[in-house]
């Protein structure tokens, strides 16, 4: 237990979810308590097709875990009689912790992968709604102590985190507390305080919960925003791996898997001519329809890594025609060096940022679209620009 790595996300950087229009359906798979339990225990040892089945429960690009402080699966009926099932996978890593809730045909309604250190479950019956609460116990920069609750609705049909924030910080000695004080379907109400004078003694907040997004939402999230400053500002020369991106994330599960630098581990030369050098954990299709991004449908090469959740597309362009016959976008910036290379500035396009580029050198010619996760963009930032320069082209 003295290992446990603790962590602090600010981010949704490893929340997911299944919602119930997109679950994968598994008709054909009755399960019960003890037959779900089974399944998640070959996930957890590895088994991709007990994964698959389990909608990518575990990430299984990271090294096998089993080292569970708590492996628990339990139910809850709502009242009008629809059972679900919990599964609560607590790690002594809390990369590997894991929150889902799935039915008896193994319909997945959620999985939240957001959860640090010690976590404590609850189940509370509000007018006629079911809400399961997660209480996480964890560290931060060694020293400072923190609790938070997230709470999740149970309907009839599916099943939301409703609400997520922290109710306890200690630092110092002084004890900082957000205690709820009344839930409802309609609202939640915390009282703040402190052992010491601080700006939050004796204030009060509302969440009020908006139907559109299913959560709990308070316009001045006063507590949360009070820890985040308390975490940020505080300096502490401290051991213990924090993990507080995508990186530190990596090099948690596995020092083979950190990105902390750039490793060409992967030359990958399409037989189109080309040829770009790959860190870890790059996929290759060749010869596939370019799923997005073009004005018209292309064949080319696909790249993607499922850790950083970014893609790479390739395709030729013919010697006549330029970028812009394939994409909706102007090319207005250029370099020239061996190759000249067009391209465009960085495009939000959802959660992602995509950018393109144009490399050419004599008659070849080549589109290259990259496709990153916005949120962790600018920490791999090294990463995507070492990819882009080791372009080449035989010509």
């Amino acid at each position: 237990m003295k290992n446990i790595l603790f962590a602090i996300l600010f981010t949704s950087l490893i929340i997911s979810g299944c919602r119930l229009s997109n679950q994968v359906k598994n008709n054909f798979i009755r399960v019960n308590g003890k037959s779900l339990k089974t399944l998640v225990e070959k996930a957890v040892n590895g088994d991709t097709l007990s994964n698959n089945n389990l909608n990518n429960l575990i990430n299984l690009n990271f090294p096998v875990n089993n080292n569970f402080i708590l492996f628990n699966v339990d139910s809850v009926k709502t009242f009008n009689g629809k059972k679900y099932y919990l599964v609560l996978l607590n790690n002594s890593n809390p990369v590997y912790n894991r929150f889902a809730v799935y039915d008896s045909l193994l319909n997945c309604y959620l999985i939240d992968k957001s959860l640090n250190g010690y976590l404590y479950e609850s189940v509370l019956d509000i007018d006629n709604i079911k809400f399961v609460k997660l209480t996480e116990n964890f560290n931060s920069k060694d020293v400072l102590a923190l609790n938070r609750i997230s709470l999740y609705r149970i309907n009839s049909d599916s099943v939301s985190l409703a609400f997520k924030d922290f109710t306890k910080l200690i630092e110092n000695g002084v004890i900082y507390t957000q205690t709820i004080t009344s839930i409802t379907p309609d609202f939640i109400r915390t009282i703040l305080n402190s052992t010491a004078a601080s700006p939050i003694s004796d204030r009060q907040d509302v969440f009020y919960f908006n139907n559109e997004n299913k959560r709990y939402i308070s316009s001045a999230a006063t507590f949360y925003n009070f820890v985040k400053k308390k975490v940020s500002d505080f300096n502490y020369n401290f051991q213990r791996p924090q993990i507080i991106g995508r990186k530190s994330m990596l090099a948690a599960v596995s020092s083979n898997l950190s990105l902390d630098t750039i490793k060409t581990t992967s030359n990958t030369k399409d037989i189109q001519g080309f040829s770009l050098t790959l860190t870890d954990n790059w996929e290759t299709l060749r010869n596939r329809i370019i799923p997005e991004y073009l004005s018209k449908s292309s064949r080319g090469t696909i790249f993607f890594n499922k850790v950083l959740e970014s893609s790479i597309y390739v395709i030729v362009i013919p010697k006549k025609d330029s970028a812009e016959m394939f994409i909706r976008r102007k090319l207005t910036r250029s370099v020239s060096g061996k190759y000249r290379i067009r391209f465009s500035d960085k495009i939000t396009s959802g959660k992602y940022f995509v950018q393109y580029f144009e490399y050419s050198c004599g008659f070849k010619k080549y589109l290259l679209i990259l496709k990153t996760y916005r949120d962790t963009y600018t920490e791999d930032r090294n990463i995507y620009q070492a990819i882009i320069n080791s372009f080449k082209i035989d010509c």
